[in-house]
């Protein structure tokens, strides 16, 4: 084990519809991406839960996963809204609301089928 302290910076997704997978990164998560242009094509950058993010057509990066790249959890405060607002801007349902451990957690893909998990933590009494 090393002493070196790591923050998480910046992410770059590997991204085949770029069109939906800025829509919902914009509406669910309010990353807020503007266009780059770059490498003759348009990538799209923003804040993404208070890191850097970039969405990068997958032609460039050449990411050769069949699905799931990457998978996220998140906590959020309303997983009720959360998971109507991801499935209203391109998701689709991977695991409805359950409890888990007095938490509620649900499942769903972003348009390019990477899952993303939400937790509503169980409030303190």
């Amino acid at each position: 084990m090393t002493n070196t302290n790591f923050t998480l910076v910046h992410i770059t997704l590997a991204v085949t519809n770029m069109p939906a997978m800025k829509k919902f990164y914009d509406a669910v998560f309010g990353a807020s991406l503007q266009a780059l242009p770059m490498y003759e094509t348009t990538l799209y950058q923003g804040k993404f839960a208070g890191i850097s993010l970039l969405l990068c057509p997958n032609e460039i990066a050449q990411t050769k996963a069949e699905q799931n790249r990457h998978q996220l959890r998140f906590t959020v405060s309303d997983i009720q809204e959360t998971m109507r607002l991801a499935l209203a801007n391109g998701a689709t349902l991977l695991n409805d609301i359950s409890e888990q451990g007095g938490a509620k957690i649900a499942a769903a893909r972003d348009p390019d089928s990477n899952s993303i998990e939400f937790v509503q933590e169980a409030k303190s009494k």
